[in-house]
């Protein structure tokens, strides 16, 4: 669980791109189903998100946000999701997005990258 702070700012606007920035304090909260402790602690938080209109009816999403521990830099939690989005007619789309997570001290026996990956068919009403 990550519960965060801060404010950010919005570079570019516009009716085919938007670009921001954003900066804060954050704690992470990890409970490990294999170890009997868990681990707690205050970071950085530092991310931006962007979005550019490729097409009338497609779009590309990326964000990426990074979290250093404020006790040891080196040790930090990074979240990342890329996505494409088609959109059929005005209510109907398409989306496909990859979520990659990478944690610097994961669980004992857990890898350090997690990756998913989303399809999704959706009607706006």
């Amino acid at each position: 669980m990550i519960i965060g702070l801060g404010g950010g700012y919005q570079w570019i606007e516009s009716a085919d791109m938007n670009f921001s920035t954003e900066l804060g304090l954050a704690s992470l909260y990890e409970k490990f189903d294999n170890q009997t402790d868990s681990n707690s602690e205050l970071s950085i938080q530092l991310g931006y998100h962007f979005n550019k209109k490729l097409r009338k009816n497609i779009s590309l999403t990326h964000d990426l946000t990074y979290y250093p521990s404020i006790d040891k830099f080196s040790d930090y939690f990074l979240t990342s999701t890329a996505g494409i989005r088609a959109d059929f007619t005005e209510k109907f789309f398409a989306s496909f997005k990859t979520i990659f997570n990478y944690d610097e001290t994961p669980a004992v026996g857990a890898h350090k990258t997690d990756v998913k990956y989303f399809f999704g068919v959706g009607y706006r009403f």
